[in-house]
């Protein structure tokens, strides 16, 4: 599988170990004024396929430790540790066990 990284934020975005980034997974570094945010996934994550993490606030986005995305989810605010978020946009359904 390809990978590419804009050159506009590739050094904006920290990818922890044990990470899982599925088939199609977007990822924008861009703020409301355009600024460039910072994208942090921690380690364990999993982020499923054809979901789109937008770090649009001006203090970045964290996905927390373990967290999962759902597939096809619109994450665009910070995902708790353990937690499991689905849907457009993403919202907490359950914590991982």
């Amino acid at each position: 599988m390809r990978c590419y990284l804009d050159d506009m934020c590739y050094d904006l975005i920290e990818i922890g170990d044990d990470v899982i980034i599925s088939y199609g997974v977007f990822f924008a570094c861009h703020g409301r004024k355009q600024g460039h945010n910072k994208l942090v996934i921690r380690d364990g994550a999993y982020i499923g396929m054809n979901s789109s993490i937008i770090a649009r606030s001006d203090d970045g986005i964290v996905i927390g430790r373990n967290a999962v995305v759902g597939a096809c989810s619109l994450v665009n605010k910070s995902v708790a540790d353990n937690s499991v978020v689905v849907g457009v946009p993403a919202k907490e359904i359950s914590k991982v066990q």
